[in-house]
């Protein structure tokens, strides 16, 4: 009875998982590379299920298959958005995480606009080196509305029939770091007109083009702001 009950259970495993992997591959639509990923994530649930079965028990076959199930569930179902068209505006793109996300979003296929505080700079030199042609470095300063109103021209003419999929304002300085007592009000000056007055521009200014594609916008922050 228990042969019986522990390949009964296995049966059901393999049923499920069948069923699982199907639901998934029908749930998007994807690439045959991708349907093929999905389709062996789907299957690995249902082999550990029926080798556990015969070497646990039903007990810990199904455990087994439950564990199987989320992994695969992480795994097989996770999936990319076309890139297609989509555009990116990027700003602070000079160095650090907005330099190697604009080298990223490129490599994946995106049109990235690069904003950056020195367009003949190293950062905007290697950029233009390392990326593909579909990358435009755009001299930008965000605390200059004259550069952010030039940007959106430059960006604007180049997508006015897509629209921004993405605006990231990550552009942002630290200023010195100590005692606030100490430091010249010029010193909090900065930081707002970068940190928030910046990025207030740029969001106003490019949100035209972000609702015509229905995009996202992705503001950055720093751990330093928890400082006091």
């Amino acid at each position: 009875m228990d042969g019986l009950a522990g390949s009964t259970l296995g049966w059901l495993c393999a049923g499920i998982s069948a069923l699982f992997g199907v639901t998934m591959l029908c749930a998007a639509e994807r690439s045959p590379l991708e349907k093929a990923k999905a389709l062996a994530w789907s299957l690995l649930p249902a082999l550990l299920g029926m080798l556990c079965v015969g070497t646990l028990g039903a007990g810990g076959g199904l455990l087994v298959f439950s564990a199987g199930c989320l992994v695969s569930l992480y795994r097989g179902g996770r999936v990319l958005l076309p890139v297609g068209d989509k555009a990116v505006l990027i700003t602070g793109s000079d160095t650090g995480i907005g330099h190697a996300l604009a080298k990223y979003l490129d490599s994946l296929g995106f049109v990235v606009f690069a904003g950056v505080l020195h367009k003949d700079g190293p950062g905007a030199e290697e950029l233009r080196q390392s990326c593909s042609q579909r990358l435009s470095v755009l001299q930008l300063d965000i605390t200059n509305a004259t550069q952010v109103k030039e940007a959106y021209l430059k960006v604007s003419e180049k997508v006015q029939k897509t629209g921004l999929w993405g605006v990231v304002n990550n552009a942002g300085v630290l200023g010195f770091p100590a005692d606030g007592e100490l430091l010249p009000a010029s010193t909090y000056r900065q930081c707002m007109e970068v940190n928030f007055f910046g990025a207030v521009a740029v969001s106003k200014t490019f949100l035209p083009l972000l609702r015509k594609s229905q995009g996202r916008l992705v503001n950055m922050s720093s751990m330093a702001g928890e400082l006091n």
